[in-house]
């Protein structure tokens, strides 16, 4: 028998039933079941992920290059002597301390083109960084989306299971909940949202002159956003960053016709 090739609208229908998922695992993420973030990294991986062996929704789909996502992500600067993590943020309370999604932020955020999205730095405890890429395939291979593995990586191990980011309440305990679960959370919102401004439709985009955006790399594909006319930072931390391999970016400011504008690093 002949092997089935999927007709695009049938993979469109793979497309929505994940983001079907998305949606009500990460409802139920917010009633308090945050191991329901092991439902959406397989997700995301099968929307995201892709390998010599297996190729993403995104790609199949024909969405890869005119699909903008959303990066709610903060600042990620090398410099920082501390830990970073850029989709998060640390609520303390009677309780104790808890990792929550920043949901939307009050910064700036920008949309950015796949490659960029999912490779950019979310984590850096400053012995490892992280990615998007990174947190979803360990919690969908190694941690309980689509396998388990019974000996973590050493790495997200550490992240995890060991408090490798450091921080701690005034009576010296560190959070109860696990970074990794709620960074997959805020990444389940970045696709809805960009999702949703993709359904916007047609826009326009302008160049923004003299307004330089770039990428940074950190190795081979984990990179940093980073400007030079657009942040401000010291000399030193100059100094950093001019270590890390350049690629150049163009910004530009992409208008839909409801009104919406968003900032796009392409």
């Amino acid at each position: 028998m002949a092997k089935y090739k999927l007709k695009h609208q049938e993979l469109i229908e793979q497309w929505n039933s994940h983001l079907h998922f998305i949606n009500s695992s990460s409802k139920k993420f917010d009633e308090g079941l945050e191991i329901e973030a092991r439902r959406i990294a397989t997700s995301l991986r099968v929307i995201f992920h892709d390998t010599k062996t297996s190729h993403p929704l995104i790609k199949q789909t024909g969405f890869k290059n005119n699909f903008p996502l959303w990066s709610s992500s903060l600042l990620y600067t090398p410099s920082n002597l501390v830990s970073s993590w850029t989709l998060l943020m640390l609520e303390s309370n009677e309780t104790g301390l808890f990792f929550r999604p920043i949901n939307i932020p009050r910064s700036r955020t920008f949309l950015l083109k796949y490659d960029d999205w999912w490779n950019e730095i979310i984590f850096d405890d400053k012995k490892n960084v992280f990615t998007r890429k990174d947190i979803v395939c360990y919690v969908a291979n190694q941690d309980g989306g689509a396998h388990v593995d019974s000996v973590l990586d050493e790495k997200y191990a550490e992240l995890t299971k060991l408090n490798s980011l450091g921080w701690l309440d005034s009576s010296g305990n560190s959070a109860k909940n696990n970074p990794a679960y709620n960074a997959i959370r805020q990444i389940a919102l970045e696709l809805i949202v960009s999702q949703n401004i993709f359904n916007k439709g047609s826009y326009t985009r302008k160049k923004q002159k003299d307004r330089f955006f770039e990428m940074r790399f950190y190795d081979q594909t984990r990179r940093f956003k980073w400007s030079s006319t657009e942040l401000t930072y010291s000399d030193e931390t100059l100094n950093i960053i001019k270590n890390f391999k350049k690629e150049d970016r163009i910004l530009y400011l992409q208008e839909y016709s409801d009104g919406a504008k968003y900032e796009y690093i392409g």
